[in-house]
């Protein structure tokens, strides 16, 4: 269903992580047609004989990681496209299938997922028939055919309960004019959003194997340093935050698993999902269940993200589902401003230094900032040039999932699962989930034993050297401690 007429905000992308600024990051180019900085130009985009093709059978976790049914870990890698209904607008210069066909030719792009956004916008404007129908049916079964991973992606931005109260705190704090000029509808409460919403996705989908399900983009408001509306006043930590979050999103979870028994699920945090230290200590009940980040420049260099961003994963399976960076002029007041130097070479070192950390970059792309491509004029238009400025995104992004394409995918190859040497013939094994080989003798659990083989094999190299599958006391190498809360924990 097209539009002649622009929604509002269309083509923007409020700052998301700032927790100061609300700058529109909307491009503001005033270029001429063909001027660019020497990437590909796309006045229409070609149909293509090959695909990305992968595998896309049921994805499951297993402990931090996702694994396939038969047990290989998978790492999520790829992109988001812009909101499928804004790309669905008559004025926008390509389809969806023209978009997503090139974002997954298998030639200059090889992604394993896609993000397909959906905002709040068409499902108030135009009702969960067209969002299901007309945009999340044909894009979905697209990627299935092209061997790609679907990421169904609620991109809501709005208070994650009481949006009126939280709406009226903001205006009054100078956030907008008016309540209209937030980016959400106040009037429509977060619940009856999410429950109109998934009630119509998560059984239609219920059955698509490549489909993974992102709950909620970013939960924003109640934060510590915003004590709007019924519950601001009760948020005095960042933990009070996840915990006042996760007792609003579980019945959310619960329902899409009532209906989709086994889809997994991504979900984010407050603060503009930004809050993923806490999911270990807190988790969501259900099965299937993984974390989301959202990291960009303004939230700092990737050598202080650890705690908040990295430990998670050491527990649980965590995605970075938006980051991204542009270092033009125009970005400098807003959470996006970066360069590949010293911000994205960095980000890509630190998030593959987690073996179970999955991400997808922001934006394939020239309007909904930072984004892979140049377009003339403000963006919504063609031709479409890749950023390969050596200090842009798109050309870094796009080198990365081709270098990264065999890596941890379905189906084994260089994604057989991970762990440590043989010892005497036998494989160990991680009964627990953890992370940690606690079955040295193949019978399925641990017993004294395991312990004693432990104890044996201690100096073994094929055990000394691997500390992260037998660190039982977390002091960062295998001793003879680890044998003894190996065997404390009998």
């Amino acid at each position: 269903m097209g539009s002649d007429e622009r929604p509002h905000g269309s083509g923007r992308k409020r700052s998301r992580t700032n927790r100061t600024s609300t700058t529109s990051t909307r491009r503001t180019f005033m270029q001429a047609a063909g001027i660019g900085v020497g990437g590909l130009a796309l006045g229409g985009f070609p149909g293509t004989a090959t695909a990305v093709d992968n595998p896309t059978p049921r994805l499951e976790t297993d402990g931090r990681w996702i694994v396939d049914p038969d047990g290989n870990r998978v790492k999520l890698r790829g992109f988001a496209t812009a909101s499928l209904e804004f790309i669905d607008y008559d004025w926008y210069p390509f389809t969806v299938e023209e978009v997503l066909e090139h974002g997954t030719d298998g030639e200059t792009w090889h992604p394993n997922t896609v993000r397909l956004p959906i905002t709040e916008d068409p499902v108030h404007e135009h009702g969960m028939e067209y969002v299901v129908e007309d945009l999340l049916r044909p894009a979905v079964d697209l990627l299935a055919d092209r061997g790609v991973y679907a990421v169904i992606d609620l991109h809501l931005i709005r208070p994650y309960v009481d949006a009126m109260g939280n709406a009226e705190g903001m205006v009054e704090d100078g956030w907008a004019d008016d309540i209209s000029g937030l980016g959400f509808d106040a009037n429509v409460e977060t619940d009856e959003l999410l429950t109109e919403f998934w009630s119509a996705v998560a059984p239609e989908f219920a059955d698509d194997e490549n489909v993974i399900f992102e709950l909620y983009n970013e939960p924003t408001l109640p934060l510590t340093w915003a004590d709007y509306g019924e519950y601001g006043a009760d948020v005095e930590t960042r933990e009070d935050s996840w915990l006042l979050w996760r007792d609003a999103a579980q019945p959310w979870v619960d329902l899409i698993r009532e209906e989709a028994p086994e889809t997994p699920i991504i979900i984010g945090s407050p603060d503009w999902t930004s809050e993923t230290q806490f999911a270990p200590e807190h988790p969501f009940e259900g099965e299937n269940l993984i974390y989301a980040s959202h990291i960009y420049p303004a939230n700092g260099h990737p050598d202080e993200f650890d705690d908040e961003y990295g430990a998670p994963a050491e527990d649980v399976p965590v995605v970075v589902t938006e980051f991204g960076w542009d270092p033009d002029e125009e970005f400098e007041e807003t959470v996006e401003y970066g360069t590949t130097s010293e911000w994205g070479e960095p980000v890509r070192e630190w998030m593959e230094s987690y073996d179970n950390m999955g991400w997808l970059g922001w934006c394939f792309d020239d309007t909904w900032a930072p984004t892979f491509f140049d377009s003339p004029d403000e963006g919504v238009g063609e031709p479409w040039t890749l950023k390969d400025d050596p200090e842009q995104q798109g050309w870094f992004i796009r080198q990365w999932l081709e270098e990264t394409k065999d890596d941890m995918v379905p189906g084994g190859g260089n994604g057989e699962p991970e762990g440590p040497p043989a010892i005497d013939g036998t494989q160990p094994a991680d009964t627990t989930g953890d992370g940690l080989h606690n079955d040295f003798t193949g019978s399925g659990s641990t017993t004294t034993t395991d312990v004693n083989v432990f104890f044996e094999n201690i100096d073994n190299p094929d055990v000394a050297d691997y500390p992260q599958y037998y660190d039982f006391d977390g002091n960062g190498q295998v001793s003879v401690t680890d044998v003894v809360e190996l065997f404390e924990s009998l």
